[in-house]
Formats: C-alpha cells, structure tokens, sequence
C-alpha cells in the first residue's frame, strides 16, 4: 500500500508534469471509501483560478490516467478518487460542511 505521503508526491509531480508548476497550488489526500464501500483515495488537485482556462480536458484526463497507472505499479488496489478544486471552491467546501455539520446539531 502507498503511504499518504508517496501519494501526494506521485500526484504532485503527475499534475506538474502535464499542466506546469503555475497552474498548481497544491495537492490534497485523505483516505475514504468508494461507493461499494471499499477503501480509496480522495486526491484533490488544486488549481489556480487561472489554470481552469488553461487546462484540456486532455490534460486533466492524462493525470488521472496516470495517477491510475501508479497505483497499479506499486499494487496498490484502492482506487484513486482524483477531483480538481480552486482554493476559493475548497474554502467554499468547508464552509457549507461546517453549516451542514451546525444545522444537524440544531
């Protein structure tokens, strides 16, 4: 099993690779489940607001691709669950999670 942290550099350095160092923020990883309730990785590319208008659909599919490819090298079988956010979408995120968390406590 890959650790968190060979994660974030595998998906690291596959972004910069395909979309360049200036259309990337950051990289986020956390564990969780695919929908058959099996173990994942949610892996969160973050983009600069200028790269939404830079990026290809092409390009962003060969990350995912790749990231895939990865995981099957070093026999990883959880499945990499691989979206694209800005800084302001994530931001954005938890503050409706954090609303959502406060009006089911109410």
């Amino acid at each position: 099993m890959i650790s968190m942290s060979d994660i974030s550099t595998i998906a690291h350095d596959t972004a910069i690779n395909r979309i360049h160092k200036q259309n990337l923020e950051r990289i986020i990883t956390e564990t969780t489940t695919d929908s058959e309730g099996n173990e994942a990785v949610r892996i969160t590319i973050v983009i600069t607001p200028e790269a939404i208008k830079n990026i290809t659909g092409d390009q962003a599919l060969d990350i995912i691709a790749d990231i895939q490819s990865a995981f099957q090298y070093k026999n990883d079988d959880r499945f990499p669950i691989i979206e694209y956010a800005t800084e302001k979408e994530i931001e954005s995120d938890k503050y409706d999670q954090e609303k959502d968390s406060e009006e089911d406590l109410a």
